[in-house]
């Protein structure tokens, strides 16, 4: 699957009314008529669909609509919003097509437990994006250069999967990533299967030679 990877780069941004940005949905690229019950209320602007069973169409696959997930209008809004959790100074966000992965820097003078504020910046990753999504966090400032470079570099597909997995990897080792999503899924949102088989990663991919060696500089100092 291809990995097109947005990163939005966000400061400490105190939110008003004026610069919150809209929250990122699935669109069609079409608008729907009248007749298939969607309306357009441009009024009150709110979104309102009506859609009647169709046992041979589970996965909405006769729609004939296309639908988008604008990523790059997500990674600003996670951004956003993540810098306006407290104890939070900066946050730095990759979306792909099934992945959110986030560096945020600490406050010094925060004083919240590390794997609670892991939470904290998870779970405003989850209000944003569809369900299947999975979110993967690091507090570790070495680890925000990777995390940028997805976004920045060149790479094949086949490249970019390594690249995604081989930082999904380090940012589970060097930081805690909150509490289960629910009993059957991990701090994640993964499942069992999926846990194991994001485990299965290939040789790492040298986005960033400063950071992508992190693992091996670690058990070096460590031998």
């Amino acid at each position: 699957m291809k990995k097109c990877a947005f990163v939005l780069l966000a400061g400490s941004l105190a939110l008003t009314a004026c610069s919150v940005p809209d929250t990122p949905s699935v669109k069609p690229e079409q608008s729907a008529s009248a007749d298939t019950g969607e309306m357009i209320t441009t009024e009150n602007n709110f979104g309102y669909s009506s859609k009647a069973s169709n046992p041979n169409d589970n996965h909405g696959e006769n729609d004939g609509i296309v639908y988008n997930f604008d990523r790059q209008v997500t990674a600003d809004a996670i951004s956003r919003f993540g810098a306006s959790l407290p104890g939070i100074e900066n946050v730095s966000t990759v979306v792909t097509d099934e992945e959110v992965l986030i560096s945020y820097e600490v406050a010094p003078d925060n004083d919240m437990d590390r794997n609670e504020l892991a939470d904290q910046v998870k779970k405003n990753a989850f209000s944003v994006v569809p369900r299947w999504y999975h979110v993967y966090v690091t507090d570790d400032p070495a680890l925000r250069v990777n995390v940028e470079s997805l976004a920045q570099t060149h790479l094949t597909d086949e490249e970019m999967e390594t690249a995604i997995a081989s930082t999904i990897e380090l940012m589970r080792e060097s930081s805690p990533q909150g509490f289960r999503v629910d009993e059957g899924e991990n701090a994640n949102g993964e499942t069992k299967d999926e846990e194991s088989r994001s485990h299965m990663t290939e040789d790492p991919v040298d986005l960033a030679p400063a950071a992508m060696d992190i693992k091996g500089i670690k058990e070096a100092a460590d031998a």
